[in-house]
C-alpha cells in the first residue's frame, strides 16, 4: 500500500489549522525563502562573479536580499533584488486561497531590478532557479550596456 494516505491526512490537518495559524505559516515561509534560499544563491553567485573582477556586494534582512555588481570602475553594472511583498485581498471565488493575514493581505518574494519591479513570484523557486533568474536578467543588462 503506497502512503498516500498519509499525505491525505496531513493536508487534512493543515486545513483545520486556524486561519491566524496559516497567515503565520506564510510569512514564515516567505521569510525563510529570504534567508535560506535567496542569500544563499547570491553568495554563490558572488563568489564567480568575484574571479571575473566584479565587486560585489550581498545585503540582506528580513524581508529583502539583494545583490550589487559594480564593474572593473566600480560603477553599478547591474543590481537584483528579492523583496517580500504585501498583496492586498481581492474577492476572489475561492476566499480561502490564497492565505491573507489580518489586515487582508498575502504575502510573496518577488524579483526586482535597479529599474524597477519584475512582478515575478520567486517564492516558490530552489537555489538553482533563483540563479537562472538572476543569471537570465544579468545577461539582458550585459549585452544592453556592451
Amino acid at each position: 500500500m503506497s502512503d498516500d494516505w498519509k499525505e491525505i491526512l496531513k493536508e487534512l490537518f493543515e486545513e483545520a489549522e486556524s486561519p491566524a495559524a496559516r497567515r503565520r505559516a506564510e510569512r514564515r515561509r516567505v521569510k525563510s525563502f529570504i534567508q535560506e534560499v535567496a542569500v544563499p544563491a547570491f553568495e554563490e553567485v558572488a563568489e564567480v562573479l568575484q574571479d571575473y573582477g566584479r565587486e560585489i556586494e550581498v545585503e540582506f534582512g528580513e524581508r529583502m536580499a539583494s545583490i550589487t555588481v559594480r564593474d572593473e570602475e566600480g560603477e553599478e553594472e547591474f543590481y537584483y533584488e528579492v523583496r517580500v511583498r504585501a498583496y492586498r485581498k481581492r474577492d476572489f471565488a475561492f476566499p480561502a486561497i490564497p492565505l491573507f493575514d489580518a489586515e487582508g493581505q498575502t504575502y510573496r518574494a518577488e524579483a526586482v531590478l535597479r529599474s524597477g519591479p519584475l512582478h515575478r513570484d520567486v517564492t516558490n523557486y530552489s537555489k538553482d532557479e533563483l540563479i537562472e533568474s538572476f543569471l537570465r536578467e544579468y545577461r539582458r543588462q550585459f549585452q544592453w550596456d556592451r
